[in-house]
């Protein structure tokens, strides 16, 4: 196993029994080489199916029947922009707690088999990889998706990646977003809109570090300094704090009514417990 999924599987760990169980959309039926039983032969079966050794026995041609799986269509989303060099409140940098993220769902799909791509980028654009199985895919989106965090990212626009998603992918699949908190505006309800009408749509969103209550940093989005809460004074202190909680409810309520279910992970020893509570939302979806 890479680099990047066993730092996943040392946060998640490796058991993701009944994890993506269900769920309503963006499931390929297929059969497992799990045999069940034989029945007759009907016009259409594949007569490669033909077990000819039991229709020699019975006189009749019988048909073997596998175990019925489901297998989902699975595409991570993910905000690979300047944003994720900024902390969270475990003080770990957000683009290592969403890389361990990314890789946690990826760990839940090599059990199950089930094909999973990835849409990163930032507000210059969007890096497509196509949906497919295995460790080594898996690994490689890893890859190509921390490189760009910290090779001179762009500006975080999430909503600019949701968009290339909404066009670009019409089939009915599970998206899972991975991002910071973002901004409710009129852009991001039209996406979210969009995309709900067609997907499953789950959110995992990584905190930022408090903007007070710490020595004085810098904004990475704009490259300004903040200042602490000594030198802001309490008015400005009481007035952020009612901003932040005004955001918070704001993000909680579009969440909801829009039917998304979202987590907010503010480090990678929580991934585990957030991401099993979407997977059973996901589940009572089913």
């Amino acid at each position: 196993m890479g680099k990047h999924l066993n730092r996943a599987k040392a946060h998640f760990g490796a058991d993701t029994r009944g994890m993506l169980e269900g769920g309503r959309y963006a499931l390929l039926h297929t059969r497992s080489l799990e045999f069940d039983d034989l029945r007759p032969y009907v016009p259409g079966d594949d007569v490669r199916d033909i077990d000819w050794k039991a229709s020699a026995r019975s006189g009749h041609v019988l048909i073997k029947r596998f175990v019925s799986e489901k297998h989902h269509k699975i595409l991570l989303v993910a905000d690979a922009g300047r944003n994720m060099s900024a902390l969270t409140p475990s003080e770990e940098a957000k683009r290592d707690v969403a890389a361990h993220v990314l890789g946690a769902i990826g760990l839940i799909t090599l059990r199950r088999s089930d094909q999973i791509g990835m849409v990163y980028g930032d507000t210059r654009g969007c890096v497509n990889m196509r949906q497919r199985r295995g460790e080594t895919h898996i690994e490689s989106m890893l890859h190509r998706f921390y490189g760009h965090t910290l090779d001179r990212p762009g500006p975080s626009d999430i909503v600019c990646q949701l968009e290339y998603v909404a066009t670009h992918y019409r089939h009915r699949m599970l998206v899972v977003v991975v991002s910071d908190e973002p901004e409710v505006d009129a852009r991001l309800d039209d996406v979210v809109t969009r995309l709900a009408a067609r997907h499953d749509v789950m959110w995992v969103m990584v905190a930022d570090m408090p903007a007070l209550g710490h020595a004085n940093g810098y904004d990475v989005a704009s490259g300004r300094f903040v200042l602490n809460s000594a030198v802001l004074g309490p008015r400005v202190v009481a007035a952020y704090r009612r901003a932040e909680q005004a955001r918070v409810r704001d993000l909680r309520e579009f969440m909801t009514t829009r039917a998304v279910p979202y987590a907010v992970v503010r480090g990678s020893s929580e991934i585990r417990a957030r991401l099993v509570e979407l997977t059973e939302v996901f589940a009572r979806a089913g």
